[in-house]
């Protein structure tokens, strides 16, 4: 804890949690053209009478925020640990009188604690406002109650699992090549692969993409963690 909280103050934080604020608040601006369009065009409902429902804009919310941590977190990522670890800091960082696996370990929690409870409250704020505006002014020709935004909590958990996995991955990628930007373009692909499937598939095949995506971090932090140890050597 010590470690994670050593992280805190080094990083500076206010562009991170600017953009977790933003984030939110764009899939919020999203969500809101899009329930708005059928007021426009009608004949949209005709062709996709899903998009008139609040279960496929809340699903949409999830999509865009979940895209848009897995890229913060990759970034924050690529920031806080592939610059420690570059021909410029390697030294440094490998002079701390704290075992290096620890360093690395507090590194990523930190991140990914970050963005984890980001993607979890982002969502949040974006389906509340989007109910209360809905409570307001209602666009949306659908029942609307508080339990649609309490049912999204499995959802926002699994988010969270999505988020951590996909830029832990993606980081891999990225710290693989050197290249950040690689990193970040990963991340976009991967975040690619939940959301087509949610739409097409359901929750239950993005449940089991996410499990997959788990255990490949999970084995991301174990290379990453060799990786860092041949740096010792």
């Amino acid at each position: 804890m010590k470690l994670i909280q050593l992280e805190m103050k080094k990083i500076a934080l206010t562009p991170y949690l600017l953009a977790s604020v933003l984030i939110p608040l764009v899939t919020l601006a999203m969500i809101n053209l899009l329930a708005y369009a059928p007021r426009i065009d009608p004949s949209i409902l005709v062709t996709d009478p899903e998009m008139g429902t609040y279960k496929f804009l809340y699903v949409l919310s999830f999509i865009i925020n979940v895209a848009g941590f897995s890229c913060l977190g990759t970034a924050m990522l690529g920031k806080v640990v592939m610059e420690s670890y570059n021909d410029n800091y390697l030294y440094l960082t490998l002079s701390y009188p704290i075992a290096r696996k620890k360093i690395l370990r507090a590194k990523i929690i930190f991140c990914e604690l970050f963005c984890g409870i980001g993607v979890f409250f982002g969502i949040l704020l974006t389906n509340s406002l989007f109910f209360v505006s809905e409570s307001v002014f209602s666009v949306v020709n659908d029942s609307l109650s508080f339990d649609k935004i309490v049912g999204q909590i499995p959802l926002m958990i699994v988010a969270v699992i999505l988020v951590t996995s996909i830029s832990l991955i993606s980081f891999a990628i990225g710290w693989w090549r050197n290249s950040l930007a690689l990193a970040i373009v990963s991340a976009v692909v991967f975040c690619s692969i939940p959301s087509n499937l949610v739409t097409v598939g359901g929750v239950q095949v993005v449940l089991a993409i996410t499990v997959i995506l788990l255990v490949v971090s999970m084995l991301v932090v174990l290379l990453i963690t060799k990786k860092v140890s041949r740096l010792e050597a």
